[in-house]
């Protein structure tokens, strides 16, 4: 195994080890995992076009929303180990899979409210649509509460990585989680 993949393969384990503790008060050393820039991004399970919901641009965006994961979402488990990593030059890709298990959320539901209340006031889209994206939102999170704690759901994560002066940064990021 390479250097540059041993190096690509430590930052996805401070990856993990960051959302495994869940360690508010480590979040600026954590920030540092990406690029410090306007084009970093990060795209969520919900995105669905650029500039919208879940679709990050900018490190202060990314910021806000890993806070929120850490505070509001379940428990991700990245395979790490079984992660396939290539790199070329001073990029590198990454992807592999990982689950997301369901926590108690009765605690996170004014936060979900707070999610509806945006879609509402999203005046940026008709009230037809707002209403759709209402009623999926709610429809959904109610499930997802109806499921039993610790209930798993797959996802696959893919990544780039660029070498800086600090060493490996995530320069995008994408999670997803299979539609069937």
């Amino acid at each position: 195994m390479s250097k540059a993949i041993q190096e690509v393969g430590a930052v996805l384990e401070k990856f993990q080890e960051g959302y495994t503790h869940r360690d508010i008060t480590k979040l600026d050393e954590f920030i540092h995992l990406f690029e410090q820039s306007a084009e970093v991004e990060m795209i969520g399970i919900g995105a669905t076009q650029r500039g919208s919901y879940e679709w990050f641009e900018g490190i202060d965006s990314i910021k806000e929303i890993i806070q929120s994961d850490w505070e509001n979402w379940g428990d991700v488990q990245i395979d790490v180990s079984g992660a396939k990593i290539r790199v070329h030059g001073d990029v590198a890709w990454v992807s592999t899979t990982a689950t997301l298990a369901k926590t108690d959320l009765t605690e996170v539901l004014p936060f979900f409210l707070e999610m509806i209340k945006e879609k509402l006031e999203d005046e940026s889209k008709p009230p037809e649509e707002r209403m759709t994206d209402i009623a999926l939102f709610s429809v959904n999170r109610l499930s997802d509460m109806q499921r039993e704690v610790g209930h798993q759901w797959p996802q696959v994560i893919t990544m780039v990585l660029t070498k800086n002066q600090p060493g490996w940064q995530i320069a995008a990021l994408h999670w997803s989680i299979p539609a069937a």
